[in-house]
């Protein structure tokens, strides 16, 4: 998910683009990192941020991308089973 950077904002604080996502789990809760492309910068400096740290630096395309991510069915992108394991009992 690409957009256009705003003028006023210094160019280095700036997301390009939102390459991909996780969840990380936790005692106290889940939390969220993105990795994103930097506007002027190569992929190699792409980085893994955190959603507060996304949220203070482009709240409107955090929003965009979460909702484009409640449209797919993250369940259908995953490789299939194709092996499963049976238990063995022991005489």
């Amino acid at each position: 998910m690409s957009r256009s950077p705003s003028p006023s904002s210094d160019p280095t604080d700036q997301i390009e683009d939102v390459s991909d996502h996780e969840v990380l789990a936790s005692s106290p809760g889940d939390s969220t990192r993105s990795l994103v492309r930097w506007v002027g910068r190569p992929a190699t400096a792409n980085t893994w941020i955190t959603e507060v740290e996304f949220r203070q630096l482009d709240s409107t395309l955090l929003h965009n991308y979460q909702d484009s991510l409640h449209g797919l069915d993250l369940a259908a992108s995953r490789p299939p089973i194709i092996h499963t394991y049976k238990h063995r009992r022991h005489p």
